[in-house]
């Protein structure tokens, strides 16, 4: 992902108070969101007297370029343009902790994946396991990929809580490793409209925090069609198991590995 710095400028004196522009700038931000254009939804302001400075991660140099805008994205800043806020941008530079998007001129398949820790798009490819922007796929139901965003934004919410072992750890895990959880099925419903649209296959991960043993681990079956899916070896250093038919992948519990 790039660090980008995102400039609004009042090109004259603003009709609206203050608070009217931070919030015209917000809609633009949320919009490159639920778009891809823009990751994360912690966006730093700095107030410059003629207008603001947003930094902001995109998954690409040039995620900003109109030629990615949703129609609700063109809205925004058309909007924000009547208001006398006049919109720029300038990449800064690859994230030093982040890495580059796929680069696959074809991927063979994708998976839909996130982690609490991550603010990269919840698409990997499944060739180099890098993520893959949003709006390089065909926009969803909603005009852009809000139903992405919200199962991303659930899953991490449930990462979250597994992962600090206080509260509701038990239920958030379920969420996480259960065929037949709500945040499962939501993710599933996703994958099922994304490879219709790219024509290309879309797993979806399970998440497996522990087993009885490695023996029991390894003759677990997919629990979606109860077939055999142990690979021979470790994907991506986080996949063990895959179904092709079903289209899911999950790991050996991770107190259950050796």
């Amino acid at each position: 992902m790039y660090v980008t710095r995102i400039s609004f400028t009042r090109m004259n004196s603003p009709a609206q108070g203050e608070e009217s522009s931070t919030d015209t700038v917000d809609r633009v931000l949320g919009t490159w969101r639920m778009n891809g254009q823009v990751c994360g939804r912690e966006w730093p302001f700095v107030n410059e007297g003629n207008g603001y400075s947003v930094m902001a991660l995109t998954p690409e140099r040039n995620s900003l370029e109109s030629v990615f805008n949703s129609s609700y994205v063109t809205a925004a800043l058309a909007r924000a343009e009547a208001e006398g806020l006049h919109m720029a941008w300038q990449s800064l530079g690859l994230d030093a902790e982040c890495s580059p998007a796929c680069a696959c001129a074809n991927p063979g398949a994708y998976v839909l994946f996130t982690t609490y820790v991550t603010l990269a798009p919840p698409i990997r490819c499944m060739d180099c396991f890098q993520s893959v922007p949003l709006y390089r796929m065909k926009p969803m139901d909603s005009g852009a990929f809000y139903e992405v965003i919200c199962w991303q934004s659930d899953y991490q919410s449930c990462d979250s809580l597994q992962m600090n072992c206080r509260v509701l750890e038990r239920a958030a895990t379920q969420e996480m490793s259960n065929i037949n959880s709500s945040l499962t099925q939501d993710g599933r419903k996703n994958c099922q409209t994304l490879a219709s649209s790219s024509g290309r296959p879309f797993y979806y991960y399970l998440y497996q925090d522990s087993g009885e043993s490695h023996q029991t681990e390894l003759a677990r079956r997919c629990p979606g069609c109860d077939g055999e899916w142990k690979l021979a070896s470790c994907l991506h250093s986080h996949f063990d198991f895959k179904c092709d038919r079903c289209n899911l992948l999950s790991n050996i519990g991770f107190d259950s590995r050796s």
